[in-house]
């Protein structure tokens, strides 16, 4: 059967950003593997007359851009011709057109593996991922999507809150909050990026912590001072700019209290406090929301093999 198939491609500068793509015709007849060998033996050919287009603007992350990592997440959830909609639409494409979508990175052709464009791209795609001698890690969307829904919530469950509970249930406390202060970088690295003070902006924004009677950047100061020193003093509590604040185990509802210039808050009742606020922050999760989810997941430490 005769029919349009097409050769597209993305450009990046600096493989990071991708700034445009490309996407070049072809009339063919046969069948498909016929086809896709066509466009195969074609790419070089058709990089140096493709026509050029935008980034589809919906497929822009929230900083205006589309990164390569960004490019993978839609791929991992088996959409990165989302891409190409602006070229697709000027070829008048029918739904689910036959492509071949190859990287051009600083004027080069980038081939990293052969996976079929509408699959949900994963870890074992690329040979590069394992590594001789090292266990390879599963791909956590293997697991936690089911029937194409995300469980984002067991998966963090999973891979960060069991750690925690499992320390204060041991009480190993101190341990426990370490882990916990950085969960929460990680939980507003996943909400706004890598930006600056995303911890306090993250609790702001999800987690009453008023109730406790303590402030976000007080708490940002005493995860300072326990993952780098273990103690209090924080370089904004020794200029008297925040208030020395630590932590107790006490009673549920122990009320916030200071003893010789150090505000305690009772760590029983923060536990409960966050974990409302990660329900907060999870209900804001939507399709555009997951794939940036997804992107910024991606370079998380992992290890759960």
């Amino acid at each position: 059967m005769l029919e349009e198939v097409y050769n597209l491609f993305y450009f990046s500068s600096d493989g990071k950003s991708i700034s445009h793509v490309g996407i070049a015709t072809h009339n063919l007849s046969g069948s498909d593997d016929e086809k896709l060998s066509f466009l195969k033996k074609n790419i070089n050919s058709d990089l140096c007359s493709c026509e050029y287009f935008d980034v589809s603007p919906q497929c822009l992350g929230t900083n205006k851009t589309l990164s390569v990592g960004r490019y993978m997440a839609l791929a991992r959830r088996g959409i990165a011709t989302l891409v190409y909609e602006l070229a697709l639409q000027a070829k008048r494409a029918t739904d689910n057109p036959l492509v071949i979508c190859t990287a051009v990175v600083n004027g080069q052709i980038k081939v990293d593996g052969n996976i079929d464009v509408n699959k949900e791209l994963r870890r074992d795609d690329f040979p590069s991922n394992s590594i001789p001698g090292v266990r390879d890690m599963p791909d956590y969307l293997d697991k936690y999507i089911v029937n194409g829904r995300f469980y984002i919530k067991d998966l963090l469950v999973d891979d960060h809150v069991k750690a925690i509970h499992l320390l204060f249930n041991n009480k190993h406390y101190l341990s426990s909050i370490k882990l916990l202060m950085s969960f929460i970088d990680t939980v507003a690295f996943l909400e706004f990026g890598d930006v600056n003070k995303a911890f306090p902006v993250w609790l702001d924004k999800y987690c009453e912590l008023s109730t406790l009677k303590i402030t976000s950047n007080e708490l940002y100061e005493l995860r300072h001072s326990l993952l780098h020193m273990t103690n209090l003093n924080s370089r904004k509590v020794i200029q008297g700019v925040e208030r020395r604040i630590s932590y107790s185990i006490g009673p549920v509802s122990t009320p916030t209290r200071e003893h010789d210039g150090i505000v305690f808050f009772n760590y029983l009742d923060f536990i409960p406090l966050f974990e409302s606020a990660m329900d907060k922050w999870l209900a804001t999760y939507d399709g555009e929301k997951i794939i940036t989810f997804i992107e910024r997941y991606d370079q998380v430490v992992r290890e759960n093999y």
